[in-house]
């Protein structure tokens, strides 16, 4: 997510701009249709779009805030394999466990245990 000081408004920053708003938007859509019609096209989407998402945005804290020349390429891939790994495991957890959007629900739906109904 690297921007350009520069406003020519040419190439592949331009593009690649463009690329994350679109994905943002998909990302709030999708999350959208898991709230109201969860299915295992959605949550696959969601395994691919917020990886991707949070991918962008700390690639760019990273592009703000890592000065250190040789530390940069290290970063940089990995991001890319930490990214990678993390929509492998999203996408099998969707495939053979109760995905994305049950789990969510599940962890929204955990009940608070009073402490002294345990002692």
């Amino acid at each position: 997510a690297v921007v350009s000081t520069q406003s020519t408004g040419s190439g592949s920053t331009v593009t690649h701009w463009k690329a994350e708003r679109y994905v943002s938007i998909l990302t709030v859509g999708a999350m959208m249709t898991a709230a109201v019609h969860p299915t295992l096209a959605v949550d696959h989407a969601l395994a691919i779009l917020v990886p991707l998402h949070t991918h962008w945005g700390l690639e760019q804290v990273f592009t703000d805030y890592i000065h250190i020349k040789p530390l940069i390429p290290i970063v940089g891939i990995l991001l890319k394999v930490l990214t990678g790994f993390t929509m492998i495991a999203l996408l099998y957890f969707n495939q053979h466990d109760i995905g994305i959007t049950q789990a969510v629900k599940d962890v929204w739906n955990i009940k608070r245990v009073n402490p002294e109904e345990l002692g």
